[in-house]
């Protein structure tokens, strides 16, 4: 085997939307013009947990025809026996177009199909990008830089059923949701849940958030002193305090709608990524 090193080439990358995003960056030599191998690309979708990899390669190299395009992945170091995986150019196995010249390979980022997988990691990924023509084998070593990684929910808090007060009283209800950001809880911006009501086909709240506060109940945030009842600041999991109005109160802007409610939660970071959707259901009676 033939390892051309001339093609050797270390390129940085950037985030795109939820998945992380990377277009190659030539490098100053002629590589491109050289080598059989072009326009590398990896993209870890996180929303889906999945790992796509994708590579122009040509059909002839010298004499010999291409009969083999594959990947050696490493994931987050060298030091790892890698994951051979053999890329497509016949429209299937996340490959695009048949036969344009681009192969590629979409795979879930488990251990059901690689050893090497990723997780709350960040810093940058390792492969090489192999085209085997005849009894010669071309390899271009890469990497790729993990950029902003998504936040997510770990957990949420909160009863399957509410019983309204059968008077004019209002009965607290403290919800809470544990939040994970890899690149740390400071960067969370937002956690909150939207309010779906079954029943009624209808988004309560005029389709707004609630927010979640990990505030430590430090802050008060209704006059005179209603806190969100959270009780560590800090710890990540972020809290509020949901009043529910008894069947006494007969001003229309002080009653709870009862019926069966879909609460959908979700955390937002600084980059404005989202996390994964965690639905949790409830009946208020």
């Amino acid at each position: 085997m033939v390892i051309n090193t001339k093609f050797q080439a270390m390129r940085f990358h950037f985030l795109f939307i939820f998945g992380i995003f990377f277009l190659a960056c030539p490098d100053p030599a002629t590589d491109s013009d050289l080598s059989p191998i072009s326009n590398q690309q990896f993209t870890y979708h996180q929303d889906v947990n999945q790992l796509y990899y994708g590579v122009e390669v040509e059909g002839r190299y010298e004499t010999q025809a291409l009969s083999q395009v594959k990947i050696n992945w490493y994931a987050i170091t060298r030091n790892n026996v890698p994951d051979t995986l053999i890329l497509y150019d016949d429209g299937t196995n996340g490959d695009i177009l048949m036969g344009d010249g681009f192969y590629g390979l979409k795979i879930t980022n488990d251990s059901t199909t690689i050893q090497n997988r990723l997780g709350d990691d960040s810093g940058y990924v390792y492969l090489d990008y192999l085209a085997v023509y005849g009894t010669e084998t071309v390899i271009v070593l890469d990497s790729f830089r993990i950029g902003n990684l998504i936040p997510r929910i770990v957990s949420i808090s909160a009863p399957d059923t509410i019983v309204r007060p059968s008077d004019a009283t209002v009965s607290l209800h403290l919800i809470s949701a544990e939040v994970f950001d890899a690149d740390g809880l400071e960067t969370i911006k937002m956690v909150g849940f939207s309010s779906y009501h079954v029943d009624g086909d209808s988004m309560m709240n005029n389709g707004n958030y609630l927010y979640l506060h990990d505030d430590g109940s430090n802050v008060v945030l209704y006059e005179p002193d209603f806190t969100s009842g959270d009780l560590i600041q800090g710890d990540g999991i972020y809290s509020f305090r949901i009043p529910v109005y008894g069947t006494g109160f007969s001003d229309p802007s002080f009653q709870t709608k009862p019926g069966s409610f879909l609460w959908r939660f979700l955390t937002q970071d600084q980059s404005n990524e989202y996390s994964k959707v965690i639905e949790h259901a409830i009946l208020i009676q």
